[in-house]
């Protein structure tokens, strides 16, 4: 994402913002409440246009009509509040809108089938996917957005506050799965104001001030105290 603006009204939320995130690499994005990290991954989903500024998948430009457009072209965002509907099975939200068909038929076994698969993935791989959203944790539907997300071959994940409600126990299995997904060259983009997660998870971070770039670098070589001087 290069020279990204985005005004709303007189309001100019995002000006010339600068970031990338290499194949494979967990980034964390940071920046205090009205730095402009959600109006930009917003930009980055479809959700929003630019005003200015150009987008680039893979080196090639990048330009989403909305979010489905993104989430076919691989971008996959985990909000903190969840999009899943509670009344579908595991399976059905996995494959939403990707049903394999034939005729107009839906077919169960195919589906059961993927949506083992992409379980297996996020280290579920006992759980029914015939199993009610409704009826499982925080945690494990957290996992199931981002079972979805790799059901749907997603190249660029972006993770918004993902620890924010959930214990210790599944924050540490969350951190392995995030670890797995960059292993298997999935890029992450990781959202949190957690500095100690930054620290544990990150390769490289990037900080939004009021809508800019400023700063960003190799997590391991910067300390807490440099994360929080550019924040400001």
């Amino acid at each position: 994402m290069r020279g990204i603006h985005k005004r709303f009204g007189a309001t100019h939320a995002l000006r010339g913002v600068n970031i990338s995130v290499e194949p494979g690499e967990v980034m964390a994005l940071v920046g205090e409440n009205g730095a402009g990290k959600s109006t930009l991954m917003k930009v980055l989903s479809g959700a929003h246009a630019p005003d200015e500024g150009s987008l680039f998948l893979d080196g090639s430009p990048y330009t989403p009509g909305n979010p489905l457009h993104a989430r076919e072209q691989g971008i996959a965002m985990i909000y903190q509040e969840l999009s899943l509907a509670p009344h579908l099975s595991v399976m059905e939200n996995i494959l939403l809108g990707i049903e394999p068909t034939r005729r107009g038929l839906i077919l169960w076994d195919e589906m059961k089938s993927r949506a083992t698969a992409a379980l297996s993935t996020v280290g579920l791989p006992k759980l029914s996917p015939e199993t009610p959203v409704n009826q499982l944790s925080i945690a494990h539907q957290q996992l199931i957005e981002i079972a979805r997300a790799v059901a749907l071959d997603c190249r660029v994940l972006v993770l918004d506050e993902p620890t924010s409600s959930l214990a210790s126990k599944d924050i540490e299995k969350l951190f392995a799965l995030v670890r797995s997904l960059s292993e298997k060259g999935i890029s992450v983009i990781y959202i949190s104001h957690f500095l100690e997660e930054v620290q544990a998870l990150s390769h490289r971070y990037t900080v939004l001030r009021d809508g800019e770039t400023v700063g960003s670098g190799q997590t391991a070589e910067a300390g807490d105290e440099t994360i929080i001087s550019l924040m400001g």
